[in-house]
């Protein structure tokens, strides 16, 4: 029997004797709690002084955070953080936790709440709008020729800390660190302008090699992500890498460019695995708010397939209540063919659709059925996947055909091909 995390419960799932390899973080498998890992980073940074003395004389302080399709368990990291700041003497009043959306909507008053937990009174909470010009302002020009704006309180404050958990991304090389200043909380402009770097525009129009997950240098996105994220970056870092059941299991704290790279490196020891390929594939998005829309879960998806022998099938679960997760990628699924994206966005780049692209480059590939899914049917075929209503079959298919082949697992957390 397998557990599947699936929306904001699991899914118990007979594999029915087939053989199993399953693809699992080399993660430490105790926990120590949150809020004791964070306290003993913030006390103990990897250089510098700690926060609370980096934090003396200052009055203004904007506390930068990832937004509600991240697990970086906030409830219990924002006090130590908070603690150690009104420790320094930075009143309540002057403190405000910025939402780092980027390009993501904000989330309503019931989901940010649980997102943050219960602040002290005076500390102010603004969620970041790429949008909204009138709380942007200039920050630099870079090299590349993009004009870069931040949120106005990153650049008008006494002290910028950031908390973010670190984990591969599947075109940038890796989400948290400087993603959480550019895109996180930057101008919507620049971000299409950023992300459209995953192509060369040609001719042919295709997708630029270097970006990988797990790669920085050569990858022309994650290098300009940290050329705009450099014209303001945040005094004190505290990085987090969570382990298989979303939980803090690393953290440290300090000057962004070395927290972020041994956060990286402990990405890559903990997430990159041997395995495959495989000609079968069981895979889980990760549960809620990994598999809340298809923005997010195709990220498990990416992970999933690379680990694909071609041609190969794979059973992927997946909830989905949120859609596709913006309007700005419903445009690219009224006819998700890859000629008919990539003619879009040669016109006008969009990032969904970017995403939307490398969807059905993958239901084009492999043969790919999607279960547990609140997706419409339709629209579920129309992206190339098999809407699965009844696993079982779907497995007893496979036993039939050949019940001796491995099926490769993917039930936590995305792990990657180890190079």
């Amino acid at each position: 029997m397998l557990s599947l995390p699936l929306g904001k419960g699991r899914l118990e799932l007979d594999l029915g004797g087939l053989p199993l390899h399953v693809l699992t973080p080399r993660a430490p498998t105790v926990a120590q709690p949150a809020g004791e890992l964070v306290r003993a980073a913030l006390s103990n940074p990897t250089n510098g002084p700690g926060l609370t003395a980096m934090a003396r004389g200052w009055r203004r302080v904007t506390v930068l955070v990832p937004d509600v399709t991240r697990k970086a368990s906030l409830p219990e990291v924002l006090p130590e953080l908070l603690t150690a700041l009104f420790e320094a003497g930075v009143p309540p009043a002057g403190v405000t936790v910025l939402v780092a959306c980027g390009t993501h909507p904000a989330a309503p008053p019931d989901a940010l709440a649980v997102l943050l937990g219960t602040l002290p009174k005076g500390v102010g909470v603004v969620q970041h709008d790429a949008r909204n010009r009138e709380a942007l302002v200039p920050a630099g020009t870079l090299e590349s020729g993009l004009a870069v704006r931040f949120n106005r309180l990153i650049m008008d404050c006494d002290g910028l800390v950031a908390v973010s958990t670190v984990q591969h991304h599947y075109f940038a090389g890796f989400g948290g660190g400087p993603k959480l200043v550019f895109p996180g909380a930057s101008g919507y402009k620049e971000i299409q302008r950023n992300h459209s770097r995953v192509l060369e525009f040609g001719p042919p129009l295709r997708r630029h090699p270097g970006c990988e997950p797990g790669r920085l240098a050569g990858n022309p996105v994650a290098e300009e992500i940290a050329a705009a994220a450099a014209l303001r970056l945040p005094d004190v870092l505290l990085a987090m890498v969570n382990g298989d059941d979303g939980r803090p299991r690393w953290a440290a704290s300090g000057n962004p460019a070395d927290v972020f790279a041994a956060a990286c490196q402990t990405v890559r020891r903990w997430f990159e695995v041997e395995g495959g390929p495989f000609a079968r594939m069981v895979a889980s998005a990760g549960g809620h708010p990994s598999d809340h829309t298809l923005i997010q879960a195709h990220k498990a998806l990416d992970a999933a397939c690379r680990f694909l022998e071609p041609g190969g099938e794979l059973l992927f679960f997946a909830d989905l209540a949120g859609g596709a997760g913006s309007p700005a990628m419903e445009v690219f699924l009224a006819d998700p063919r890859p000629e008919a994206i990539l003619a879009k966005l040669a016109e006008d780049y969009v990032q969904y659709g970017h995403t939307a692209l490398r969807l059905v480059e993958k239901t084009g590939r492999f043969r790919i059925g999607l279960a547990g899914s609140r997706l419409e049917d339709d629209l579920a075929r129309r992206l190339g996947f098999e809407p699965v209503g009844n696993p079982g079959l779907f497995l007893e298919r496979w036993y039939r055909q050949d019940g001796q082949t491995p099926v490769g697992v993917l039930s936590g957390p995305p792990v990657f091909p180890r190079n």
